[in-house]
């Protein structure tokens, strides 16, 4: 395996257009996906397995909606419980070392409305700073901006993109 999406999104099939179809964008490439909260609806995460799929991929995709500046809850906790003290960091860990760290994320909001002190580049601080501390390298990330006026055709122009972008980080 060489690209791993992490996907995390709490209602992928009843409240989600944008993050399904990104997700259906992959459905014909060999990129593997982790969608957390199908398979770990009660949060308790297998860090083992999840560890192991990390060190399979050479590149990381992190794919997820924006709540209140941030990732949903459980992707927080994925990131809590795996990426851990000699897994990751530490004197002995390293196992993520040099690989590309990527995030894919959908927004309500438009491009515009990030600005000044809350610049999209200064909310993402938190997930550039994780990167660099476990050592992988920060790649520009896929973003979906105005997710609620987002047209069919605009939808499926940036599924086509994600699909394209993905494939380049192999």
């Amino acid at each position: 395996m060489s690209i791993l999406v992490v996907l995390a999104h709490p209602n992928l099939s009843t409240q989600s257009r944008v993050n399904k179809a990104l997700k259906e964008a992959l459905s014909s490439t060999s990129v593997e996906i982790s969608d957390l909260y199908a398979q770990y609806p009660n949060f308790k995460i297998d860090i083992a397995g999840e560890q192991d799929k990390l060190i399979k991929a050479k590149s990381l995709v992190f794919q997820f909606p924006m709540f209140w500046y941030s990732c949903p809850a459980l992707l927080k906790q994925y990131f809590d419980d795996v990426l851990t003290y000699g897994f990751v960091y530490g004197s002995k860990g390293k196992a993520l070392a040099d690989k590309t760290f990527a995030l894919a994320i959908s927004l309500g909001a438009r491009e515009g409305d990030f600005q000044g002190k809350f610049s999209l580049e200064s909310v993402l601080t938190p997930f550039r700073a994780i990167s660099h501390f476990i050592g992988t390298k920060y790649a520009a990330p896929f973003l979906t901006y105005d997710t609620g006026n987002l047209s069919d055709t605009a939808l499926q122009a940036q599924a086509r993109g994600y699909q394209e972008w993905v494939k380049g980080l192999a």
